[in-house]
């Protein structure tokens, strides 16, 4: 009778068992079929509103930076040359380009997907200039449809990485924003170069930086090995000479293209101390290399817009 009663006992559980794992499997089966066209939807909503969210951001680069070319090109006497349709397409792919890069950088993006939406957005003005310099393309074409098409080719590099815009919370990384601060120290002291006459730079300013790096590693102790004692004085020798084959050619456009060519240069060295952390301040280096490349970029304006 015990083992009878034993098996009475068993009988409901299982039972009980089975029919509460299939209600379970049934009911979460009937849930997940319900959850997954709202799980699209949302992720469908979040890729809108970053694609949203990036269309604003290219539309305040252009508004907020557009004054600060006005003011440099009255500076430095090229508005001509800026007025140009493609060169202002240049421009305002700049601004934008610029305005994304920071953004996307505070809410926690990649690098990777940072310069593709980049490429993104100056493909088609990429392809419009061509036109438009081959005269298949009139200004106010290539302006048109650069605006129309720059949105879904955003939206095809977002594609590129549904999860990057779907599925991830970014938030916002302002402490980042905050170490940039070398970067507006090299703006301001590029504004005080223009404001001062850009295109009067003088021939031995290369030497001048160059030098700097040398004197900083020798103060700090920070030229360490045989191998760093010889690229410094290379590099030394290398500015030294660029300074002199500025020199010879000073009140000449060649004199400015290879002062242009020398500050380039300089900010190649820039950004290998910095990304090596070596001899100087990485902040240091990071200000110099905002100031030489956009102040390289300021002397070709003025020489091919004079």
């Amino acid at each position: 009778m015990t083992e009878t009663m034993a098996r009475a006992a068993v009988a409901p559980a299982q039972t009980a068992h089975g029919t509460g794992h299939d209600t379970a499997h049934g009911t979460g089966h009937a849930a997940d079929h319900t959850a997954i066209p709202a799980t699209r939807a949302r992720k469908v909503g979040r890729f809108l509103a970053h694609l949203a969210e990036m269309v604003v951001v290219m539309v305040l680069g252009m508004m907020l930076l557009g004054p600060a070319w006005d003011w440099a090109g009255a500076a430095l006497g090229i508005e001509a040359t800026l007025g140009r349709a493609d060169v202002g397409a240049v421009v305002m792919v700049l601004d934008m380009v610029a305005a994304m890069t920071v953004w996307m950088r505070v809410r926690r993006h990649g690098w990777a997907p940072i310069w593709e939406m980049n490429a993104a957005m100056a493909a088609p003005f990429a392809v419009l200039l061509v036109l438009f310099w081959l005269g298949a393309a009139s200004a106010g074409d290539m302006m048109m449809w650069g605006h129309v098409l720059m949105v879904p080719a955003m939206a095809g590099a977002m594609l590129l990485r549904p999860a990057e815009y779907t599925e991830h919370v970014h938030g916002f990384d302002l402490a980042w924003l905050g170490r940039r601060w070398p970067v507006l120290l090299g703006l301001a002291l590029l504004a005080g170069t223009i404001a001062d006459g850009g295109d009067g730079l003088p021939a031995w300013l290369i030497l001048a930086m160059a030098l700097v790096y040398p004197v900083v590693g020798l103060v700090r102790g920070s030229i360490r090995g045989r191998s760093m004692v010889l690229l410094q004085a290379a590099g030394l020798a290398v500015f030294a000479g660029i300074s002199l084959l500025a020199t010879a050619f000073v009140g000449q456009d060649t004199g400015a293209y290879v002062l242009a060519a020398g500050l380039v240069g300089h900010g190649i060295w820039d950004a290998f101390h910095h990304r090596a952390n070596a001899v100087v301040w990485r902040w240091y280096a990071e200000t110099c290399l905002v100031y030489d490349l956009l102040l390289a970029a300021a002397v070709l304006a003025t020489t091919l817009g004079s």
